[in-house]
């Protein structure tokens, strides 16, 4: 299940400037420190961050929310290579999910990881997820165990730089000196010049450095200064282990259980939020050379939560057909087993929050040629329409019968062109239909496909798909 957490160096932040290289490890007087930081702050305030359209959306509701900040990577905002980290308020957290809804991005629930949330908003233009990553307090660990009391000073502190909040030039480097230790253990080449800044820029007078010494002992935070200043970073390692070892023994069965739970709790698959009670079902539907199972395959492999595919079809070859078909009602029993398995999959699956994916949906039952007015056939057709579950978006694939039969080779290029009419005319009488140019290159296909689910499920696609008479998808 992809995360769409990618490995990013953040880069400089720009409010460090180039006073924090010229300043270096000399920084004592704390007067001038505030100097600088002030001078600083005031020429960075008016200096717009390019970012992209949807993240200026999320930036604008949260300013009418409550107090909120950036933690890093204001660099990094038109195309961001990760996460956009942002703290925020405790008092913003029961609104949080339907303000963000309104700007596009739906809550994916991923247990686990504290105060963090994961919100997420796909942009079909760029072909690119941005995902949000919300937090309520700062903590450190791979587990978050080691809990701060940070959060609630760097929002009183925090500076403005165009229409983004950050935090205050000194927060901001004490956070990524702490994230590199204690997260991360070890300050890797590609982070020298980050770390380096960060550690120029600080100084052990600082609010957050006091705090640090509270919380691991005197002395800490010079000791973490001067190892990053000295430029050797090899020992990184052993000052990340004194700093976690003070922590927890601060509270060894409160750190040990926060990290033991979260370590349980991420083996459950991210499922959706804001749909509680159930997931979303997506099928598709085309005849044979469409792209179906290709389609559905991208769209597992590119949706931020468990996309769960299952096949409904009636029928497959099997290594017991047979001597199923010597026994009477082999054939149906055979297709009640795989209509109840299949049901039952797929419906346990949208209960608990999954996108399942459906290959095959019982209307394909309905097709002309494919109707069955046996006794069999009508059980079973009864059966899959009654137990089936609803697609919440039909995606429906068409392409010329030459294409289908060039990709797959079954069936007459007449028969498959019959095929394509029936299915057509049938998607005219479904909720939730949209029809696709599967002509069209399969990654464009898929990013269309993309967009129409994800619309789904932050709630912006039900009543545009469920008119008689769905529209034909420009791809």
């Amino acid at each position: 299940m992809p995360t769409h957490r990618n490995t990013r160096i953040d880069p400089l932040p720009a409010v460090w400037g180039t006073k924090a290289r010229q300043r270096g490890s000399a920084r004592t007087d704390a007067a001038a420190l505030a100097d600088d930081a002030s001078e600083l702050q005031a020429e960075q305030a008016g200096v717009a961050i390019p970012t992209h359209p949807s993240l200026t959306a999320v930036f604008q509701t949260l300013d009418r929310s409550g107090p909120w900040l950036l933690l890093r990577g204001e660099e990094d905002l038109i195309r961001p290579s990760g996460d956009v980290d942002i703290l925020v308020s405790k008092a913003q957290l029961p609104g949080l999910d339907s303000l963000l809804k309104a700007a596009g991005f739906a809550r994916v629930l991923a247990p686990g990881h504290g105060s963090h949330r994961f919100y997420f908003n796909y942009s079909r233009a760029d072909d690119l997820w941005l995902k949000l990553d919300i937090v309520s307090d700062i903590s450190f660990g791979t587990n978050q165990q080691w809990k701060t009391s940070f959060a609630g000073r760097c929002l009183d502190a925090r500076t403005r730089r165009g229409h983004i909040w950050l935090p205050a030039a000194a927060d901001q480097a004490w956070l990524q000196l702490l994230h590199l230790f204690l997260d991360k253990g070890e300050i890797v080449p590609a982070r020298a010049e980050l770390a380096l800044q960060a550690g120029n820029f600080a100084s052990a007078e600082d609010d957050l450095a006091r705090r640090i010494d509270r919380y691991v002992g005197p002395g800490s935070a010079v000791e973490l200064l001067n190892v990053v200043r000295s430029g050797n970073f090899d020992g990184v390692p052993a000052v990340s282990a004194r700093l976690s070892a003070a922590w927890t023994a601060r509270s060894v069965l409160s750190t040990t259980v926060r990290r033991d739970v979260s370590r349980v709790l991420r083996t459950v698959s991210p499922v959706l939020q804001d749909k509680p009670g159930r997931g979303l079902a997506v099928g598709v539907m085309g005849p044979d050379g469409a792209g179906k199972t290709s389609l559905l395959r991208s769209l597992s492999d590119t949706l931020p939560v468990s996309g769960k595919y299952v096949y409904m079809g009636l029928w497959s070859a099997g290594p017991w057909d047979d001597l199923l078909r010597r026994i009477p009602g082999g054939r149906l029993a055979k297709k009640v087993v795989r209509i109840l398995g299949g049901s039952f999959d797929a419906r346990y699956q949208r209960l608990f929050g999954c996108v399942v994916l459906l290959d095959r949906v019982p209307h394909d039952a309905r097709l002309p040629g494919s109707i069955d007015n046996s006794l069999g056939g009508r059980i079973s057709a009864a059966l899959a329409l009654a137990l089936a579950p609803e697609p919440d978006v039909l995606l429906v694939l068409d392409a010329p019968g030459e294409m289908m039969f060039a990709r797959k080779g079954e069936h007459s290029v007449e028969v498959l062109e019959e095929w394509r009419r029936a299915y057509l005319d049938l998607a005219k009488g479904l909720r939730g239909a949209a029809v696709l140019d599967a002509s069209q290159p399969q990654d464009s296909v898929r990013r269309t496909a993309t967009a129409i689910v994800w619309n789904a499920v932050v709630g912006g696609a039900t009543s545009r798909y469920s008119h008689a008479n769905p529209r034909k998808e420009r791809v």
